[in-house]
Order: C-alpha cells, then sequence, then structure tokens
C-alpha cells in the first residue's frame, strides 16, 4: 500500500528561469543523486531532469542559430583547400580502417556461432 507523505499540489507550481538553472548547479556541483537533491528543494526528481533536458535542447538551439560555434562561422570556411582535402583524405581512411575492422568482426562472429563439423569436439561449455 502506498503512504503519500505529502498533500497533492492542486495548482502547478511555476518556477523562474534562474531558480532552475541553480537548482541544476547544486545538484552538479553536490555529486548527489537526483532524487536526494529533488527531495532537498521540495520537487521530484523527474523535474530535475526536464530541466536539463531543457536546457540541452536549448544549447542546441542557439549554437545552431550561431552556425554551430560562438563566432558564427562555419568551420569549414576557415580551412584552405589544401587544409580540406588532407581532412578528407583522413576521414576517407579513417572509414576504410573502421569498414575493414567492421568486416573482421563479422567473420569471426559468423565462425564463433558456427555448429562443430563432424569428427571435431564438441564444446564442453
Amino acid at each position: 500500500m502506498k503512504m503519500q507523505l505529502q498533500e497533492p499540489v492542486s495548482e502547478k507550481r511555476k518556477f523562474t528561469k534562474q531558480y532552475k538553472q541553480e537548482a541544476l548547479e547544486h545538484w552538479k556541483s553536490s555529486g548527489r543523486s537526483a532524487a536526494t537533491v529533488a527531495a532537498e528543494l521540495g520537487i521530484r526528481p523527474p523535474l530535475l531532469y526536464r530541466w536539463q533536458r531543457q536546457r540541452r535542447v536549448d544549447a542546441i538551439g542557439v549554437a545552431a542559430a550561431r552556425g554551430g560555434n560562438p563566432d558564427g562561422v562555419h568551420p569549414a570556411s576557415k580551412m584552405s583547400s589544401e587544409e580540406m582535402q588532407s581532412r578528407i583524405r583522413h576521414l576517407e581512411h579513417a572509414n576504410a580502417k573502421l569498414l575493414e575492422q567492421r568486416e573482421v568482426l563479422k567473420k569471426s562472429l559468423g565462425i564463433l556461432c558456427e555448429a562443430p563439423h563432424r569428427g571435431m569436439p564438441k564444446s564442453s561449455t
């Protein structure tokens, strides 16, 4: 049986942006769980997570409005043609290496999943 520790709130409480920021800073700087900090503040833990998520979304929106970085200039526009070509070659090489590693892993998984051939001892595990 559940017991209510507090009376249900009949009206929705409003929190200022400053209060939300201070609550999130307190939570992160304290190193304690969201449940502990929320209990201290008299709120429910999911509210802290919601505020944190909203803060991230707002930060992404601001960064996107600026073009992804604080000065509003796209990083590729600062690079010379030679630098871009070098970067492309580096990324293509890294991509090829990752594709090769993926193929090796897929083959090794297939080998490990095969049933033993006739005449081979079966695994004792």
